[in-house]
């Protein structure tokens, strides 16, 4: 193996890393806002339809009912929660590609390179 080409198959692992914390990071984000949106629905549902409510809008705060308000956070927390679980499944298929082509081409980490040396030492013993 050259070292050209031991340098491309490290850059594209160590690009599928990147791109299993980037999806990551975007379903802990999602997560999150998808947990708010729940708890302005927990609170919608104890108040009367008719009540005021505001809703902020591309930045601009918009008075409206509960009733009006409630239909369109229940539409957004469904969106995410699918969302969500589509990224969830491109995570996995992701991290499995990322292990499969690791296994491929023997690529260790620190840690387990430490680890498989601390291993034969204690073989050879």
């Amino acid at each position: 193996m050259s070292a050209d080409n031991a340098e491309e198959i490290l850059g594209t692992y160590k690009k599928m890393m990147a791109e299993c914390q980037q999806i990551a990071t975007k379903i802990s984000e999602l997560t999150l806002e998808k947990d708010e949106h729940k708890l302005v629905l927990e609170s919608l549902s104890k108040l009367e339809s008719e009540r005021k409510a505001f809703r902020l809008i591309g930045g601009v705060l918009v008075e409206k009912t509960v009733g009006e308000v409630q239909p369109a956070v229940t539409q957004n927390y469904e969106g995410l929660k699918e969302l969500l679980e589509k990224l969830e499944q491109s995570l996995k298929a992701k991290d499995n590609e990322r292990r499969v082509y690791k296994e491929k081409h023997g690529i260790m980490t620190q840690d387990e390179r430490e680890a498989a040396m601390k291993n034969q030492a204690a073989k050879k013993k």
